[in-house]
């Protein structure tokens, strides 16, 4: 890891109301989702954990990722998409919300951050990308890609899974 970071990972809720209000502030201007910092709040707070980068000498949250809990519809609807099997990924997490300050990009954090969410996971989980990255990112930790692209929001969504 970069010296001048520190890394956090837990329960969301274990953060201060500070730091939670800048995790989904970074998340939110990241548009790694639609919504409000409110509604992201609410998602975070039922998500399984979060891993976060911090800018050692301001202290300031410079990049984070989540294993979250997906709604049922949400979940299945991805591997539709992809037309992929669920089998085995009925009820898996999901890694999502990474996202890195705007400034702090091109430092290879987001690998730390995918690396630091792949090590607590316990289960079937998967994710889902536009980005090559995070495709790099996730082959490198170990998931792999299944099914077909589709097309997203921000362009073209890809499918991949992990079974520790």
């Amino acid at each position: 890891m970069a010296d001048d970071t520190s890394s956090w990972s837990g329960d969301f809720n274990d953060l201060g109301l500070d730091d939670q209000h800048a995790v989904a502030q970074l998340v939110v201007e990241g548009r790694a989702v639609v919504g409000t910092v409110d509604d992201l709040l609410a998602r975070l707070k039922r998500s399984r954990s979060v891993a976060l980068l911090r800018e050692k000498r301001t202290n300031r949250i410079i990049a984070v990722a989540a294993l979250k809990r997906p709604a049922a519809a949400y979940r299945r609807g991805s591997f539709i998409k992809a037309d992929a099997s669920i089998a085995g990924f009925e009820t898996a997490a999901e890694l999502g919300y990474v996202v890195v300050s705007p400034d702090m990009r091109g430092k290879h954090l987001s690998g730390i951050l995918v690396a630091a969410i792949v090590e607590q996971i316990t289960a079937p989980t998967f994710a889902t990308t536009d980005s090559d990255t995070m495709r790099h990112n996730l082959e490198r930790s170990g998931f792999t890609r299944i099914g077909s692209e589709w097309e997203g929001k921000k362009g073209m969504l890809s499918l991949w899974t992990i079974t520790p």
